[in-house]
Formats: structure tokens, sequence, C-alpha cells
């Protein structure tokens, strides 16, 4: 609630669960973050609770009043059993406070940085070693992808569950509505998500249509300078930031999805561009081989090569059309919610 320019695969998984336990009869409520609005607030008929900013940063003197804070929210929840996804940083935290409660605890990994030691170099050594010993003493740590698993066992001596991302299968659309752009490229604008190479492939395509949808990261500068450069690339349109609600649209206007993050887990952009039968194309990510395995779109490392194979795969209507079949087909079969429900419920053992 009250929040107007954030959105991420993150949060709209543990929406996607919630959601899912609700119909099953389960009391879901949320604890997140403090963006001004009150402390119990409703939103999408889930209670939320209000605990700490998001952005604030971590220093030593604010620590203290932000666990208050978080505890404040978890015990006004009064839930048997809570779930941390994706934020690194808290999951000691929100572990103590659960035990606290007389509650169980899961974290759920969301991302590839989650389970590598290299990649935690930008936290300080002493949030490196609460993450890692909450890994170890979470009631249950749960992963999207074999590789995931495989990378946890390896790095943190923990074994995690597999709860593969779930999503909302629409019927396949036989006909694609009129698509207005080539290419549609979804992501918060920050370096991580490497907008720079989205332009590199614009250039190497002029003939080409790109639509860029997303919002700026904890980054302003970066994103003001990546949205004057997308405002001198003639075949790009910016959409700026689109809310969840709306997003579809941009899927539906561009005829194959491109990512060209540095590293994800296993994208929910991907999910959402198969559910609508649109093919994806990928600098480097391929969670687990499945694009390749299954025929599902392009992965390439290289930035010409890609935009290459992304030019023919468009001027080849048979092989698009079998594509966008298969794309359908694998996440109806692999990531509904229906036949993903009772991993979710093994991943959330609440009473």
């Amino acid at each position: 609630p009250g929040v107007a320019k954030m959105a991420g695969g993150a949060g709209f998984q543990v929406v996607q669960i919630g959601r899912q336990l609700r119909e099953l009869g389960h009391t879901i409520s949320y604890v997140v973050g403090d963006f001004g609005q009150p402390f119990f607030d409703v939103a999408d008929g889930f209670s939320t609770y209000r605990a700490s900013r998001v952005y604030g940063g971590w220093k030593l003197t604010r620590g203290p009043a932000n666990v208050l804070r978080l505890l404040r929210a978890m015990r006004a929840a009064r839930a048997d059993h809570y779930v941390l996804r994706s934020i690194r940083p808290l999951s000691f935290f929100v572990l103590v406070l659960a035990r606290m409660l007389g509650a169980s605890y899961t974290f759920m990994i969301a991302n590839l940085p989650h389970v590598t030691r290299e990649e935690m170099e930008g936290m300080s050594r002493i949030l490196r070693f609460l993450y890692a010993w909450s890994l170890r003493h979470a009631d249950l740590v749960t992963v999207q992808s074999r590789e995931q698993e495989r990378l946890l066992l390896e790095n943190f001596a923990v074994r995690g569950m597999l709860v593969p991302n779930g999503i909302a299968i629409p019927p396949f659309p036989e006909a694609m509505p009129g698509t207005s752009h080539d290419v549609a490229w979804v992501s918060t604008v920050k370096p991580v998500k490497r907008p720079d190479r989205l332009l590199e492939i614009a250039r190497a395509l002029p003939e080409r249509r790109f639509l860029v949808a997303g919002g700026p990261g904890s980054d302003r500068g970066y994103y003001d300078e990546m949205v004057a450069r997308f405002a001198g690339q003639p075949n790009l349109t910016y959409a700026g930031f689109v809310p969840p609600d709306r997003v579809k649209e941009i899927y539906r206007a561009g005829r194959l999805f491109l990512l060209t993050s540095r590293f994800e887990g296993f994208p929910n952009t991907f999910l959402q561009a198969w559910a609508l039968g649109i093919p994806v194309c990928a600098l480097d990510i391929d969670p687990d081989g499945v694009v390749a395995e299954h025929g599902l779109g392009i992965v390439e490392a290289d930035v010409q090569l890609l935009a290459g194979k992304i030019d023919a795969l468009l001027n080849d209507r048979d092989a698009y059309e079998a594509m966008r079949r298969r794309c359908h087909e694998y996440v109806r079969r692999c990531h509904s919610l229906e036949r993903l429900r009772d991993a979710f419920l093994a991943a959330l053992p609440v009473k």
C-alpha cells in the first residue's frame, strides 16, 4: 500500500502464494516496508503491517530501531509461520523474532547471489555471518532451480527444497493481437539489469522497434542517465514505470521479450512472457537450461550474436509460431499455480 513506483519479482511471487493459500482458507498477512502508509492497512484483501523504511540503509544507530519496528509488525501479524523472500540482511532478524514469537521461519531464495559466497562481498562481514547462520537455522530454505539447490549445498551446507515460481496461465492466444513493437523489455532500470546492453541491441537492429518499461532503482543518477539515453534511441519507446496490474499490456505489445540482467533467479518475467505465448531472448540467463532444452527462446552471451538471432527469429514466421506454442505449453505444465499448490503448502507449513 502507498507504493506507486516499486514492483519486483520477489513481491510478485509472495502475493501469488498468498492468494493461493487464501483460497484454501488460510489467513495470510504481510509485513511490509515503510512507505508512509499507516501501520495497519489492507491491500487486495490482505492485512499489511508497516515495519521500517526499505532504502534507509542499515546503520548501527538505526539498526535497533528497525528491529523494534520489525518486531512490532510481526507481533501484530500473529502468524504461526513467517516467510521472508529475497532480503538477505533481514533473514537473521526475522528468524530470531519468529522464534521469540513462538513461530517457525522459512527463507525463500530468489536470486543467484543468495547462494554464492562471492556475491556476498557487498554485505558487511557481520551481515554475511548472520545471513549464513540464519540459513543453517531456518526451519526451511526454498530454492527456485536445481542450480540454486546445488550451490546452496556447496556454499552453505544447507539443503533447499525446490519450489518453482508460479503464475496464472490464461488460454493460449491462437492469434497474436496486433503488436506495436518487436521486442519488449521490462525491469527496474538499475546497473545489474544492464539496460545499456538493451541499447546496444536496439542500435544493432535499427529496423526493429523496442518497448521499454521500468522505474528507478536506488541509484537515481543512473536512472536519469539511462532515461536520457533511451530518449536518444529512435527505435526505442520508453513507457516509464508500469504497475503490475498493467504490465501485461507491455508484454503483449512485443513479439519477443528481452532480458539483459547480469544474474537472476528464475525470472518471473520469463513466466509472464511464456504465459502469453511470447518467446524470451536473454544474455546468459537460462535457469537449469530450460530455454535451450525446451526451445522457449534464444540465449546468447554475445550482444551482436543475440541481435542477429532475434532478427532471424522474427523473420521466420513458422519457427516463431512453433516457439510460441512451446512456451505456453511449458509454463502451463511446469509453473501453473494450481500444479504448484502442493509445493507451496510444503514450503509454508501453516497450521
